[in-house]
């Protein structure tokens, strides 16, 4: 037998299987979102589902270069994209304060070094030390 040669580098396919990976994830994510969204109290439906329409939408333009290439997605559809994703912004807005306060951030979390000022946080190696950042930030 002949060996089968790729006419495709290591660097094209290791692009391609870490696209397929990110959209097996992104599928997953979508599907068990969707069946949360289901099982949540009837009165945060309306909003759930507005948040996943817009990571949905958002992935749609993440992905728009390859939709359109290959037929996936019209022109029109396309172009119709940032209409949808300003409207649920717009329509979740309302609701942005008590959906972060969802998340149960405490102020402790909010005032971790790495949440004040990452850059400067990440320019030194801190192994997750405080003691330096603490310096840091005084001098």
């Amino acid at each position: 037998r002949k060996a089968v040669v790729s006419t495709q580098s290591t660097g094209e396919q290791q692009d391609l299987v870490q696209a397929a990976a990110r959209a097996y994830s992104e599928r997953l994510i979508s599907a068990l979102t969707a069946e949360k969204i289901e099982r949540a109290d009837a009165e945060l439906q309306p909003v759930l589902k507005k948040m996943y329409n817009l990571f949905l939408v958002s992935l749609l333009q993440e992905n728009l270069g390859f939709y359109l290439t290959n037929g996936l997605i019209s022109k029109g559809g396309a172009a119709s994209l940032r209409g949808d994703f300003n409207r649920l912004v717009a329509e979740i807005a309302p609701d942005a304060l008590a959906l972060a306060e969802g998340f149960g951030i405490t102020e402790e979390m909010l005032s971790a070094p790495i949440a004040r000022d990452w850059e400067l946080y990440n320019s030194y190696d801190n192994a997750g030390e405080m003691e330096r950042y603490e310096d840091i930030v005084r001098s």
